[in-house]
């Protein structure tokens, strides 16, 4: 009995080892990206732009553009989704811009032209755009700054306007309501991994890289500080990547002024492609309305 229970914990222990490195490794994989070479200039797109360079919060140098309308207009910052950079979002930046805001767009780390090697998946990446605001602030005498995300972005907008009330409105697309519940999600729909032990090993193997809890990454626990600031949750009806759902929670969560658009047929980010006119309707109310 004594040798089967010694043979039995002998290979729990290689097993549990082997699905630990396993989604170390697979944690790696999705943090340390390659870059996304879209090389695509505001300028292209009919807006005249400064090339912006300045810090994170925790002293990473970050590449922006500044795209100005009136140094006294309202200014809306865009922040672009997981593994893409700052052009991703420069046909949003231009119906956005069309309607008389500034526009800042910047590279999260580990992103686009920034420094970093390495993405967190949203801890991190709030130092980014708190540096972006620092610097608006530093830059304008006018304090009427909004934030536009998408994916990743949408969730780093939703945690940074929670504490920081300098964000005056949120328009957030296909965010994930926490990142530890959206990593398993993943685990399960694209890598058909069980969620026991999976689960266990993963916030491990996340605070080890980062030293933090994944659970603590996120925004469904944070989104009713926002107000009385208002929001805009926004995701596709067929996003496949972050389900409706999360939208549901956010909304839910979150204190009035709000809004939600869950858009027909839309996978994730596909809301614009699939209906400009309303796509850009939609939120330029909302900012003009709020801001």
């Amino acid at each position: 009995m004594v040798i089967k229970i010694f043979i039995f914990l002998k290979y729990f222990f290689i097993i549990s080892v082997g699905i630990f490195a396993f989604t170390f490794s697979l944690l790696i994989r999705n943090t340390l990206l390659s870059r996304w070479h879209d090389n695509t200039l505001p300028s292209e797109y009919g807006m005249p732009f400064e090339e912006i360079n300045f810090y994170s919060k925790d002293k990473i140098m970050l590449k922006g553009w500044l795209i100005l309308n009136n140094k006294d207009s309202s200014t809306i910052i865009l922040c672009h989704g997981l593994g893409t950079n700052k052009s991703e979002l420069l046909s949003i930046a231009k119906f956005i811009y069309d309607a008389g805001f500034n526009i800042f767009l910047f590279d999260f780390r580990g992103h686009g032209e920034s420094q970093g090697k390495v993405c967190s998946l949203g801890y991190f990446e709030q130092k980014d755009l708190e540096g972006a605001m620092d610097y608006l602030y530093q830059r304008f005498e006018h304090k009427n700054i909004g934030v536009f995300g998408l994916s990743l972005g949408g969730a780093v907008a939703i945690m940074v306007a929670s504490k920081d009330e300098r964000i005056k409105i949120v328009v957030s697309e296909g965010a994930y309501k926490e990142l530890y519940s959206s990593m398993l999600y993943f685990a399960k729909v694209f890598y058909s991994l069980p969620k026991i032990p999976f689960n266990i090993f993963l916030r491990i193997a996340y605070f080890l890289r980062f030293g933090i809890d994944p659970q603590d990454v996120s925004p469904q626990k944070v989104i009713t500080h926002i107000s009385p600031r208002p929001v805009f949750i926004i995701n596709g009806e067929k996003d496949k990547q972050i389900p409706p759902q999360n939208a549901y929670t956010l909304f839910e969560r979150a204190h009035a002024p709000k809004e939600i658009w869950i858009i027909p047929q839309a996978d994730h980010g596909e809301g614009y492609g699939l209906y400009p006119e309303v796509y850009s309707q939609k939120i330029i109310n909302f900012l003009k309305k709020n801001i």
